[in-house]
């Protein structure tokens, strides 16, 4: 089996997770049990899983039987790196990591490694543009508020009348953000956890709920003099990109319908919706004349869910139905959103919490997030009261 086949397999049974998650979370949020047929496809999808799981274990395992009859001992830098960050965690010795006054940092395999697991984890990160550029990124768009470019009808040599068009650009910036992740000293010393992909997620985990928030509702306050937080994320959606619910704590069938109609059809392919868990829950209650619900189970699709044919994201990372907060985004997040996350530093903390008996991993990034092209993304945003 060959990397691409691998992290095919790997990011099908994340899919698979993330699905099985989402069943679960509606049956608790309706405060039931599994239907049968959902009961059925949780099984089924928790089969695969395993068969997964046996699979990428025996392609490894047959890694290494080749490696051993090539006579190939060596490892690749991956996995040097790999065994080198769990070992200087436990603090023992190990000459492949660069040590500090306090601690050690981390090279940028492992770096790459959550990166890679935060768009695992989060699909408006994964699905929108994303840049790893460091510094400011300057990205072209054309004013077509001012755009004069026209076609029309014309005669063999007749000159073509010139007509003009603006190219602007909007700025990524590189806003610092850092996570700690502090770990008892009592679980390090248990051999058999997995050190590195506990690390790996417990700091993915975290970042990508930072990065979720930071999108759909950011904290446009400055968090101190020095170290502003000034990302957008998709605060200045357009005018006519919005529509209004007609009530501060309700949603209709035809409201929704209209923001999914605000996307021209050139946008609604990679289209998905984004929305709190309860405010699905309240959609999930309306009914069509035939008193058939709107909402459906749909495991073929992202997330398990589709409302009006398309898939629906939820996270709690966003407002729910409240005065004049926005309730739902819809959107193709690849052309409307633009992001940058480039991992900066991590460091691991063996002297500072030791008193705790704790060890700290502290990750340090860049990261900004804005609309790029504001045609892509809709929303609705509740009656104000």
């Amino acid at each position: 089996m060959n990397e691409k086949e691998r992290k095919a397999l790997e990011e099908k049974r994340d899919e698979l997770i993330e699905k099985m998650n989402n069943l679960a979370n509606t049956a608790e949020t309706e405060t039931r049990a599994f239907t049968k047929e959902e009961q059925d496809q949780f099984d089924g999808m928790e089969e695969e899983v395993k068969s997964i799981d046996g699979t990428l274990k025996s392609a490894e395992s047959l890694r290494a039987l080749k490696k051993v009859e090539s006579g190939d001992t060596s490892e690749s830098q991956e996995e040097i790196e790999t065994r080198a960050f769990a070992n200087i965690i436990r603090q023992r010795n190990d000459s492949n990591i660069t040590k500090t006054d306090n601690g050690a940092v981390i090279p940028s395999t492992i770096a790459k490694k959550i990166i890679d697991r935060v768009t695992d984890i989060s699909p408006l990160f994964a699905k929108s543009e994303r840049y790893n550029i460091k510094g400011k990124v300057q990205i072209p768009y054309v004013d077509t508020t001012n755009d004069a470019v026209t076609v029309a009808y014309a005669t063999e040599f007749t000159d073509l009348e010139a007509k003009s068009t603006k190219l602007l650009t909007k700025e990524l910036s590189g806003y610092l953000a850092g996570v700690l992740c502090k770990i008892s000293n009592s679980l390090l010393n248990n051999t058999d956890l997995d050190l590195t992909s506990f690390v790996i997620n417990k700091i993915a985990t975290n970042m990508a709920i930072f990065i979720d928030g930071q999108i759909l509702k950011p904290d446009l306050a400055d968090s101190s003099p020095y170290a502003p937080t000034h990302v957008t994320g998709l605060h200045n959606l357009a005018a006519g990109q919005i529509t209004r619910a007609a009530a501060t704590n309700a949603i209709t069938m035809d409201e929704i319908i209209t923001v999914k109609n605000t996307l021209k059809s050139a946008f609604q392919q990679n289209a998905f919706w984004v929305m709190t868990p309860a405010t699905l829950n309240a959609v999930r209650h309306l009914k069509d004349g035939d008193n058939r619900y709107y909402v459906l189970d749909d495991v073929t699709h992202d997330f398990g869910v589709t409302l009006l044919g398309k898939p629906v994201y939820t996270t709690d990372q966003m407002d729910g139905l409240a005065a004049d907060k926005f309730a739902i985004y819809y959107g193709d997040f690849g052309q409307g959103l633009a992001t940058k996350l480039v991992e900066d530093s991590i460091q691991i903390l063996t002297e500072k919490y030791a008193i705790q008996h704790a060890t700290g991993i502290v990750a340090w990034t860049e990261f900004d997030a804005l609309i790029q092209n504001q045609q892509a993304i809709a929303a609705l945003q509740m009656k104000a009261s």
